[in-house]
């Protein structure tokens, strides 16, 4: 008896040792290309959050590859919140002009309104996905509040795409 005893408070332990360094998102409020808001985690909100993070152009890649298998029904899939964050901490004014027109015609609807623009905050995004290179994607799965349950990088596969589905559906309230 003494023996499941210490079993259950090293569990009990572990559980709050685990909460305590669970990982939070960054609060991040910026601009889309469409020139809405993009908040994250949503104040007060009730759906779970995939949120795609990329470091630069090259990464855009790894995200293209996501997008194909995952965007349509994430972006429209109302029981989901959905975003991409693009980095652009540093890149100069003048440059980031470009950069933007380039984006605004080569990204489609409803890409654009799920695209947001990220100038600062760089650090904290990069420490929580673990960045070790800026030339792949980073893929979050939050709950509403902003805790982080999954997360992986790199191009997609059969193996993460499921277990990103797996995430996602530990998340949503069961079907009625």
């Amino acid at each position: 008896m003494i023996r499941y005893a210490h079993i259950f408070v090293l569990g009990a332990v572990f559980l709050l040792a685990a909460s305590a360094f669970a990982q939070q998102i960054p609060p991040t409020d910026v601009s889309t290309l469409t020139g809405s808001r993009l908040v994250l985690p949503e104040p007060a909100g009730s759906r779970p959050l995939v949120v795609l993070v990329t470091f630069s152009h090259k990464g855009s890649d790894d995200a293209a590859a996501w997008n194909k298998d995952f965007k349509v029904s994430y972006e429209t899939d109302r029981r989901v919140d959905y975003a991409e964050l693009a980095d652009f901490q540093g890149v100069p004014s003048f440059v980031m002009k470009m950069i933007l027109h380039g984006m605004r015609r080569s990204v489609q609807e409803p890409e654009k309104s799920h695209l947001g623009l990220l100038y600062s905050d760089e650090d904290g995004w990069k420490k929580l996905v673990g960045f070790h290179d800026p030339d792949i994607t980073y893929v979050v799965v939050a709950a509403p509040d902003g805790h982080v349950v999954w997360q992986t990088k790199g191009p997609a596969t059969g193996a993460k795409a499921a277990a990103l589905e797996d995430a996602i559906a530990h998340l949503l309230p069961p079907r009625s």
